[in-house]
């Protein structure tokens, strides 16, 4: 373990400190005054070089090891970014992959927070949701999840389960659950298994002028940029919020607003030709941002300014690497 930090305002843990949300998390909130014990697999070079972050290389499974990290640093608060990543493929063929960490790095995170009472942010998912038009948070446990997202689901639904199962035994309420949308930003994997703004920034930086698009871009859908997600959830922790909430972005940007965005940023022409044969997917997905409203949690940055910072990272990441 690393020395015990202590920043003018408290010390925090953040779980998955290396991913799209945890880098920006990290990086907030030390600008906000808090020293950061960040956690993950890997380090990335992201991760701000202060007196106030340590990182710390751990098997967030091992309960021995989460109990001792608890007991040295006597967290002010956790933001529990950690989440596995893969595609729909993966997560039928090897389902394991998706629950068993999960589960046991969230029982433990849980577990910790209720003894040491410390505020925790559970970061869910939009996954949890079955197919719908609108997600609105108290559908969830009315339904069950789409199969193509069965065991990814589940990996976010029973920690979410977990918690108010503490909640009815114990009476332990610190704790907020955020929801969010679809995520894009900086520090998201823009090569194999990207999502579609990861893939949308590379296949217009790699392009000769014309990129092919799957469907006929008229289908909708709710994005919102990692740093908009890593406000929500200091506003949560920071206000001490006993909700579940969607974090979303308030709009719905169609696939060809979205592709047409990144171009305009990137200061190119492209023509986008559109291959009807592939699907479109589902024509509509948005979340319901009414209890976000209520508490003061709407994006800050906003869609355009997003892809506009996404894009140029990712321009800067390739111009270093030539």
């Amino acid at each position: 373990m690393g020395s015990i930090l202590m920043g003018t305002k408290g010390r925090i843990l953040v779980t998955g400190c290396s991913g799209l949300v945890g880098t920006h998390l990290v990086k907030k909130l030390e600008d906000y005054g808090y020293s950061v014990v960040g956690v993950d697999l890997k380090y990335s070079k992201e991760l701000p070089d202060s007196d106030r972050f340590i990182f710390q290389d751990m098997d967030l499974r091992d309960s021995d090891e989460v109990s001792v990290l608890f007991d040295h640093y006597e967290f002010d608060g956790v933001i529990n970014a950690f989440g596995i990543k893969g595609s729909p493929i993966r997560a039928k063929e090897n389902p394991l992959d998706f629950l068993e960490p999960s589960i046991k790095v969230n029982t433990n995170i849980i577990d910790n927070s209720y003894k040491h009472k410390c505020w925790l942010v559970f970061m869910s998912s939009v996954g949890v949701y079955e197919p719908a038009e609108v997600f609105v948070e108290d559908t969830v446990w009315k339904t069950l999840p789409s199969p193509n997202d069965w065991f990814p689901s589940w990996s976010k639904r029973i920690p979410e389960l977990y918690l108010e199962a503490y909640k009815v035994q114990y009476g332990y309420d610190k704790w907020t659950i955020v929801r969010p949308a679809n995520i894009f930003g900086e520090y998201d994997n823009f090569g194999e298994g990207a999502t579609v703004i990861g893939a949308t920034c590379r296949k217009v930086y790699e392009s000769d002028g014309e990129i092919e698009a799957w469907g006929d871009g008229t289908p909708t859908r709710d994005f919102i940029y990692a740093g908009d997600v890593a406000d929500g959830c200091i506003k949560c922790l920071e206000d001490k919020l006993h909700i579940t909430t969607n974090l979303g972005s308030g709009e719905e940007i169609s696939i060809k607003r979205m592709i047409e965005t990144v171009s305009k940023v990137s200061g190119k022409e492209v023509k986008i030709n559109w291959d009807t044969s592939k699907p479109n997917g589902d024509m509509r997905r948005k979340m319901s941002t009414n209890i976000q409203e209520e508490y003061g949690l709407l994006p800050k940055l906003g869609f355009e300014e997003g892809i506009k910072a996404t894009y140029k990272h990712y321009e800067n990441i390739r111009y270093c690497n030539r």
